[in-house]
Formats: structure tokens, sequence, C-alpha cells
């Protein structure tokens, strides 16, 4: 045994080295994904407190660092069109006196702001934003005429954040189908099980496209306007 390892030294040394080189390889590789999953930007979706349209719509930061939300985006979908507007600075309903804590009035005036690793936050109740976006949208006209009133059928809520010091924004977005009732009510059904997150470089370059047009818009003096509208 011991002439075969002597009479094999040099191809038993090659093996041990490039095995030694796999097994590194392999580790630093784990490290690498680790630490891209630790970096990589999460946030969450979802409604809660109720099913209905009443439900609060909730955001989570689930990154290992602080996101700050720049803008919401929220896309009405209606029998009669589509309807898109920046609810950044939509006013949501935090009446309740234990929602008066430190920071109430920020929270109440805009929704923009940092939200901490773990952190959460509610921008007010799904039937708050799609109201104010059918005031916007002027579909509240026909509201004499409830025959005549466009059938919601979905809502899809986009966030648009930085996060630590990436040179491009990033986003999630999550649909939610609106499933109407013979009684007249309505629940709020989410298209998927999970927050898509609007990570990929292609993804970021529309986003930062979004935020040039909303600055756009509102250079013109359009605050609060319909991004768009089919």
């Amino acid at each position: 045994m011991l002439d075969w390892i002597s009479a094999h030294q040099a191809t038993l040394s090659t093996v041990a080295s490039v095995g030694s080189f796999l097994i590194w390889l392999i580790y630093a590789q784990l490290l690498y994904f680790g630490f891209r999953r630790q970096r990589r930007p999460r946030l969450i979706i979802n409604r809660g407190k109720r099913k209905g349209l009443e439900a609060l719509c909730v955001i989570s930061n689930m990154s290992a660092e602080p996101v700050y939300i720049q803008h919401i985006i929220t896309t009405l979908e209606t029998s009669e069109g589509t309807y898109t507007m920046d609810v950044s600075d939509h006013e949501a309903d935090l009446d309740d006196p234990d929602e008066q804590g430190e920071g109430w009035l920020a929270r109440r005036c805009t929704h923009q702001g940092p939200l901490e690793s773990g952190g959460f936050v509610h921008i007010g109740a799904f039937d708050s934003l799609l109201r104010y976006i059918t005031q916007e949208a002027g579909l509240h006209a026909n509201t004499d005429a409830p025959d005549h009133m466009p059938r919601f059928e979905a809502v899809t809520v986009k966030l648009i954040g930085t996060y630590c010091s990436e040179d491009l924004p990033v986003g999630a977005e999550r649909r939610f189908n609106l499933h109407q009732h013979d009684d007249g009510g309505c629940t709020l059904v989410p298209a998927t099980w999970n927050t898509r997150q609007l990570s990929s470089r292609r993804q970021r370059r529309a986003l930062r496209r979004v935020i040039m047009r909303i600055n756009h818009d509102q250079a013109q003096g359009q605050t609060g306007s319909i991004i768009t509208a089919g």
C-alpha cells in the first residue's frame, strides 16, 4: 500500500489539490449566496384585519436593512377601464386613538418615509384607496345611477423605494381580485400567494422611469393626477 502511494504520489497530490479547490469553491458560493440573499430587499404587501374592502393595506419590510418608501402606486381595474394613481400622499383613516402615537401626524399626511427592517405599517383601508382613485377619476359622478357604475374587478398595489446605497430603486407589487357577492358585499382575494419582488436590473430601470414620469407630471402641476387610464 505504501509502495503504491509512493508510486502515485504526484497524482494523489494533484487530486487532493483539486478536491480542496472544489470544496473552497462550494464554500465561497454558499457564502456569496447567503450574502446576496441578505442584501436583497424584500417587501410584503398584504391585507389585514378584515377580508373585504375595509381590510387594511399592510406593508412589511422583511429586508436586512431599512427601505425608504418613495411611491405607492395603486391600479384599479374596472369593467370600463384601468386607472393607476400615485397614492403616496393619500390621507389614511388613522382616527383610531391607538394609532395616534409617535409619528401619527406624519403618517396621516404622507406614506413616504423609512421602514425599518422587520417593521410594518398600514396605509389605510382598501376602500379608502379606491375611493380616492374613483374621485380623482370622476367615477363617483354616477353614484345616483348604480346600474351604470363600473364594476370593480381587481386592485394592484406597487411600492417603489430606495434600499441601502443602491443606485436604482427597488419595488414590489401584489394584485388582489375583487369577488362580488349577491348581497352586495365584496371579498378581497390575493391573486398570488406572495408579493412579487421587482429587483432585477430591468425592472429597477423601469421603476426609475416611473419615478421620472411622476416627477415630470408634478412639475407640470399635475400633482395627484392619474398616471394612466385606459
